[in-house]
């Protein structure tokens, strides 16, 4: 075992380059999710091409050719899919051993304001690589692609089938992509979502409700001893107890046994929207007002019960003044993203675990929850696929200047193609091969 660890490590440090350039490459592509639109096609296309090329079999298709994906409970209407492929890859196993997919996706946030670099231009500076994606996620989804590159030019033989997928439609809600591949039938044995958890290994996952908050009130000015409501009031009042929710939550940590010490649980303000915003000037309260909101919850929690709490306790704060109030009316913006778990007795997790602590000399591979939430629902809640997050090192997601470690990633690398040897198992398919990487 310490020589196939020695050979896999000199592997990856003699392709460091070519690990960067494709990031690199896929960085240099627009993929920036347009809610229900998208741009990942030119990227999804070149990587199927990098795909081929490895002699994987090579799956494209939108989301929308898949049967039965519209009908299924998951899925999210709305979108559209017909310039948005998705690309799944196989490495066919010989038998015998168990399957495992990396699930990634290609689409990006929007480009927050105060990037200092060209977010579509990346560059490496001391020892990070800049770009709108490098961390989120497209580093982590060459890390898998290069560990499969890796097994191939060692003269390996995955027993079991190991896959790579990049999805699209990830960000904001979207997971309609990840869930057409699960639908196509790609559900092996496990998954590992390269998400960049800072090489955490986390088997569970927040979930998180994106609302549209509305207030209602009268306008006008008082000269006849009118009563007068304005939204905008008691919106304020709304965020001030938000706040106060916040705090409290952080207080209490999360359900074992991956948020016991969980104090990160945002509700976050997005947007405030009041008046009309057209006219020259206005001289009088509005009869509406707005806020979007994003609230983060632990696994468990459903959609109901999270709107039920806020909306109980913005009740319990303001108490006589709420029932003069018009009842604030939730709209969900993007669909509820359920917090997810995997059983804590998956032997994966464990495997995942001590691989990255042995390769990173203990300074990665802890076991906790995520604290944030992605698609592994899709796996979690609608497969029989237990899928754990963990990916890169790195800052910034969904924030200016974005970027990841590259020491950390070649790690990642490393630790991603010894966890897919040891769960699927292998034969030396070409000892030469194996000698001279050694």
């Amino acid at each position: 075992m310490e020589e196939l660890k020695q050979a896999v490590r000199s592997w990856v440090e003699n392709n460091e380059n070519d690990v960067i350039k494709l990031i690199q490459d896929l960085v240099s592509q627009n993929t920036v999710n347009q809610v229900l639109t998208g741009t990942e096609k030119g990227a999804q296309l070149f990587l199927s091409d990098v795909l081929k090329k490895m002699g994987l079999e090579v799956d494209v298709f939108t989301p929308e050719d898949v049967p039965g994906l519209k009908e299924h409970p998951a899925y999210f209407p709305g979108k559209d899919y017909s310039e948005r492929p998705n690309v799944v890859a196989t490495m066919k196993g010989s038998g015998g051993g168990k399957s495992l997919i990396f699930s990634s996706h290609m689409d990006t946030t929007v480009v927050a304001p105060g990037w200092e670099k060209d977010p579509w231009k990346p560059v490496v500076e001391n020892g990070k690589l800049y770009g709108l994606g490098t961390f989120d996620m497209k580093g982590g989804l060459v890390a898998s692609v290069m560990a499969i590159r890796c097994i191939q030019e060692l003269g390996l033989q995955v027993k079991g089938d190991l896959l790579v997928e990049s999805v699209v439609d990830e960000e904001f809600g979207g997971a309609n992509g990840t869930l057409a591949s699960r639908v196509k039938g790609y559900n092996p044995d496990a998954a590992i979502i390269p998400e960049p958890t800072n090489m955490v290994v986390s088997p569970g996952t927040h979930g998180g409700a994106l609302w549209r908050v509305k207030f209602t009130g009268n306008t006008g000015m008082s000269f006849s001893g009118e009563t007068i409501v304005n939204p905008a009031n008691i919106a304020a009042k709304f965020i001030v107890f938000l706040e106060e929710y916040e705090k409290e939550r952080q207080q209490k940590g999360g359900p074992a046994p991956y948020f016991e010490d969980d104090h990160i649980l945002p509700v976050m303000v997005t947007r405030l929207e009041a008046g009309d915003m057209t006219a020259p000037l206005c001289d009088s309260g509005p009869t509406e007002c707005y806020v979007d909101i994003w609230v983060e919850c632990h696994p468990r929690v459903s959609e109901e019960e999270l709107k039920k709490e806020i909306l109980e306790g913005f009740r319990a704060k303001y108490d006589q003044e709420y029932d003069s109030w018009n009842e604030p009316v939730f709209t969900k913006v993007i669909r509820f993203l359920p917090g997810s778990e995997v059983d804590p007795n998956f032997p994966l997790i464990n495997m995942l675990s001590e691989i990255t602590k042995e390769v990173t000399d203990q300074k990665y591979g802890d076991v906790t929850g995520a604290p944030f939430a992605c698609d592994a629902f899709m796996f979690n809640e609608y497969t029989d696929t237990p899928a754990i997050v963990m990916g890169p090192v790195g800052a910034n997601a969904h924030a200016p200047d974005e970027h990841l470690d590259i020491p950390e990633l070649l790690k990642l690398v490393e630790v991603y193609t010894l966890t897919a040897l040891q769960w699927c198992g292998y034969v030396k398919k070409d000892v030469h091969a194996y000698e001279k990487s050694n």
